[in-house]
C-alpha cells in the first residue's frame, strides 16, 4: 500500500525500518521516522498522541488455538476460564486479554513469537491479525498442523487500519491521504489486498 502510494506522489522510495510493535508511537513521536506503515488500528486512545491517515483497509481478529480446540475456547469469554492467551505487546489485543481477569496472560514483541509459543504448548491461544494468521498457517505447514483458528469466534471488533505521523505534520498526512484516495479510485488498493488473501470486504471508501 505505501509503495502504490509513493508511487502516486511521485516519491522514489522510502527507507524502512522495522521495530517492535509498542515501540512504534515512541519512535515516531522521537522523529526516528516520519510515519507509521503498519497494521495499526485506528483508536481513540491512539488519536491523543498522533494524527491518522484515512484509513487503509479493514479486519477483525482471529482467536488462534491447538488442533483440534481441545480446551474448547471459541471465544474470549471462555478464554477467562484460567486458559493461557498470548497477544502482541502494544495491541488492543493485549489490552482485551488484560480486561480478563481469569486468563494467564503473555505479551509478546511479534507474531512469529507468539504463534512459536502457541506451537510448542506455552500458552492455550493467541489473538491475532486474521490475516497475519491465515497468511502464516498457508506459507508454514507446521503452523497449520499445530493449530487453527477457533470456530465460531465473533470478531470483538472490526479495525480500521490507518498510517500514524506527527501531529504537527498536518501537509504529510495530507498528501498522503491525497495518494491513498487515488489508489483507491483505480482499484489498485483492491488488487493489493486480494494479492494477501483479502478482498473487497476489506476495503475502507475513499
Amino acid at each position: 500500500m505505501l509503495d502504490a502510494m509513493l508511487l502516486k506522489l511521485g516519491i522514489g522510495r522510502a527507507q524502512m525500518k522495522q521495530v517492535d510493535n509498542e515501540e512504534l508511537i515512541g519512535s515516531l513521536l522521537s522523529h526516528r521516522m516520519d510515519m507509521i506503515a503498519d497494521a495499526l488500528y485506528i483508536t481513540e486512545k491512539r488519536k491523543q498522541v498522533v494524527a491518522f491517515s484515512d484509513g487503509w483497509y479493514k479486519y477483525g481478529e482471529v482467536l488462534l488455538v491447538k488442533k483440534g480446540n481441545p480446551l474448547r475456547l471459541h471465544s474470549l469469554q471462555d478464554v477467562d476460564r484460567g486458559a493461557r492467551v498470548g497477544a502482541g505487546l502494544g495491541t488492543v489485543y493485549l489490552d482485551w486479554a488484560k480486561a480478563l481477569s481469569g486468563a494467564k496472560v503473555s505479551g509478546y514483541p511479534d507474531a512469529a513469537t507468539l504463534m512459536l509459543d502457541l506451537k510448542i504448548g506455552r500458552i492455550d491461544a493467541a489473538i491475532l491479525d486474521a490475516p497475519v494468521a491465515q497468511y502464516s498457517m498457508r506459507m508454514n505447514p507446521q503452523y497449520a498442523a499445530a493449530f487453527e483458528t477457533a470456530s465460531n469466534y465473533t470478531p470483538k471488533e472490526i479495525g480500521i487500519i490507518g498510517a500514524a505521523f506527527r501531529k504537527e505534520d498536518a501537509a504529510l498526512r495530507e498528501a498522503f491521504n491525497w495518494a491513498l484516495a487515488a489508489i483507491k479510485r483505480d482499484g489498485t488498493d483492491l488488487k493489493i489486498l486480494q494479492k494477501w488473501g483479502l478482498s473487497a470486504a476489506n476495503r475502507v471508501p475513499a
